[in-house]
């Protein structure tokens, strides 16, 4: 029991670190302070939104996978999916600013703290 409650714990937490940038969908200036970058043009700031909708939805996902088990793989995927592939285009793209830097590094935090999660939040099937 206190092995779930801790894999539930270290999962609200991985989907608190993808709703964090959702701040962005509301201020432009949040995102830009973020990532280090200036957000310039309309057409940036609808793209970025966006991005920070979607963000923070997989981490309300994930945040509810915590609590409910049949939501959980989808919800593991879904964020795994999410830190990873940052992560994969900042490698692919570096040199990258130190901002954009900071955000990898957190999201390799934010993977081991998803996968632990996930581990220890499995429910143990009796037998």
């Amino acid at each position: 029991m206190r092995r779930t409650r801790l894999g539930q714990g270290l999962l609200v937490l991985a989907g608190l670190i993808n709703i964090l940038p959702g701040v962005g969908a509301l201020s432009v200036s949040s995102a830009e302070s973020a990532y280090g970058i200036e957000i310039a043009g309309a057409d940036l700031q609808v793209l970025m939104r966006h991005r920070a909708v979607l963000l923070a939805l997989i981490g309300v996902v994930c945040v509810v996978g915590a609590f409910r088990p049949g939501w959980r793989p989808a919800a593991v995927f879904g964020s795994g999916i999410s830190f990873g592939s940052f992560l994969i285009v900042v490698l692919a793209n570096t040199p990258v600013n130190p901002e954009l830097t900071r955000v990898a590094w957190i999201d390799v935090v934010a993977l081991v703290i998803l996968g632990g999660g996930a581990v220890l939040a499995r429910e143990r099937r009796p037998g």
